[in-house]
This record gives C-alpha cells, sequence and structure tokens, in this order.
C-alpha cells in the first residue's frame, strides 16, 4: 500500500482516546491493522498467545510509536480457562474498550485438538472468539464496535453434525468455522438489544499471512514457501487487506459485513458487502453441535 496515511484518512477514523482490543496482534493482519489504530491515535491492548512473539511485537510498535499506549495481554484461544483469566484481568484493570478486533485464528493446525476436547479448527476460530467475544461485553458499551475477522470461505463452510476432534482439520474446517463465525454476528446484530455493541465482520479478501507458517501449521514447508510466493504475486499486502477490519471498526453499521471491492472480493480497497446465502441460511438455523460449548 503506497500511501497508509491517505487510506485511513479515508477509510479510518480519529481514535484519540480510545480503547482498542486486537487479538492476534503479532503477526499478519492483526499486526498490520494495530500499526492501523496506532496511526489513528488509539490505545492499545495487544492479546497474544506467546510472550515471546507478543512482547517482540509490542517492542517494534513501542518504537514506532513512542509515546502510545500499548499494553500486552497473554491468552490461549485453545483454552476456555485462559479466555476467562484475559477477561477477567481485563476486568481487574478497568480497561473500557471502544473496538473488539478478532483476528488470532487457525489454519491446518499441527496439533488437533483444543484443550477442552474441541476440533481445534472449529474450536479456537467459532467456539473460543464466541466466549471471548460475550465474555468481554461487560467491558464494552453501546457504541463498541465489536469486529471478527471472517473469510471468504463461509460461502463453501457445511456445518458437521457429528463433529470428531482431528477428524478434519483442514480446509473443510476452516469453512466450517468461518460460516459459523459469520452466522453467529448475523444473527447476534438481528437480535441486538438495547445498549449492546455494534456487530460486524470484516473478511481481508485473500493475503499472505503466517497462517500457513510450517511452524503453525501441518503444511510440508515447500508448500507454505510456494504459497506465500503465489499469494504475494497475486494478491494485496496485509496491510491493506487490514483495512477492511479499519472501516468496520470506524464507520460500520450493525449487522455489517465489510469486504474488498474488487473482483470477487478477493482484494482491493473496503466497501459493504453482504452475507452469503450460506451464512443467512445458518444464522436463520440458529444451532450447532458446538453451540453448548460456546455459551
Amino acid at each position: 500500500m503506497r500511501n497508509p496515511q491517505k487510506a485511513l484518512q479515508k477509510y479510518g477514523c480519529p481514535l484519540n482516546g480510545k480503547t482498542v482490543l486486537v487479538t492476534g496482534a503479532n503477526s499478519g493482519i492483526g499486526y498490520a491493522a494495530a500499526v492501523h489504530f496506532l496511526m489513528l491515535g488509539a490505545d492499545l491492548l495487544l492479546v497474544c498467545r506467546s510472550a515471546e512473539r507478543g512482547q517482540r511485537a509490542t517492542e517494534q510498535l513501542q518504537a514506532q510509536f513512542p509515546g502510545s499506549r500499548i499494553v500486552l495481554l497473554l491468552a490461549d484461544l485453545a483454552s476456555n480457562a485462559s479466555i476467562t483469566a484475559l477477561a477477567q484481568n481485563i476486568a481487574e484493570r478497568g480497561e473500557k474498550i471502544d473496538i473488539f478486533l478478532s483476528c488470532a485464528g487457525v489454519y491446518y493446525p499441527s496439533v488437533t485438538t483444543t484443550e477442552d476436547g474441541l476440533p481445534m479448527t472449529v474450536g479456537v476460530n467459532y467456539v473460543s472468539t464466541v466466549r471471548l467475544t460475550e465474555a468481554l461485553l461487560p467491558a464494552m458499551h453501546e457504541n463498541t464496535h465489536i469486529v471478527l475477522t471472517t473469510s471468504l470461505t463461509d460461502r463453501f463452510g457445511r456445518v458437521c453434525r457429528a463433529p470428531k476432534p482431528g477428524a478434519h482439520e483442514g480446509f473443510r474446517a476452516y469453512a466450517e468455522s468461518k460460516l459459523l463465525l459469520s452466522a453467529y454476528i448475523c444473527k447476534k446484530a438481528r437480535l441486538r438489544g438495547e445498549k449492546e455493541p455494534i456487530f460486524t465482520v470484516a473478511h481481508p479478501g485473500i493475503t499472505a499471512t503466517s497462517l500457513l507458517d510450517p511452524a503453525k501449521t501441518s503444511h510440508h514447508p515447500l508448500f507454505s514457501k510456494l504459497g506465500h510466493a503465489f499469494l504475494y504475486l497475486f494478491t494485496h499486502s496485509k496491510e491493506k487487506a487490514a483495512l477492511t477490519a479499519i472501516y468496520a471498526a470506524c464507520h460500520g453499521q450493525n449487522g455489517d459485513c465489510i469486504g474488498p471491492r474488487g473482483l470477487f472480493g478477493i482484494s482491493g480497497y473496503p466497501r459493504r458487502t453482504q452475507f452469503c446465502r450460506n451464512v443467512r441460511r445458518q444464522a436463520a438455523r440458529g444451532s450447532d453441535p458446538y453451540i453448548a460449548d460456546a455459551k
């Protein structure tokens, strides 16, 4: 992205004095969004799983934005206990969240089961994201923008009616997790109560992030290298991809789905789009085999 300041003037908004919480903030779209938020003047709460990678990201951001308030918080979304501890920590700190951006997720994970016995992909990308969102609601207000990162793959998702941990942890599970996550927001927005936050989703299109990192996935290193090379050549940068989340956080209305405006939603600057029919149908059904675990 050649001129981030110009793009942020168009798609962002002043965030001085606003507190933004970002999960998955040490790399990829989460880190790119964190940079954008700091450029807009926000106070930043970074939620990372790895203390080492989180500290490295925090130091890089502090060097780039000296004087900004940047707080590192640790949580593992593969653990319900860790999610509960994070919510309690935020409550005890007295933080009031103005924007919540969820970017944490897994794809083809090398570990196939969460600490609580759920399939890893759906467990982290959907169930734990919902758990964290619900747990953080007391720290939010009626003008808080909730932005959950979904994916174009939600239109290909099919809900597994009898899930088995480790049975399928590839594209099918990823698409299922994003379908369920999009449907959750679609339904929450429709049923939004008085003084509840604003519920939105943003999908970044297609970009090269650490989701293909062989250290985090079961991919062969050669496949990861070739995949990254293809994505860098034919898709947009993570900095540009993160603008969909920035637009949703600054200008999103309840129930909005924000995505890139380019061909098939693969790349481009952000715009309002629509939930696909697959998501709307799942939201209307209102149930899935994980729903009891998500409450």
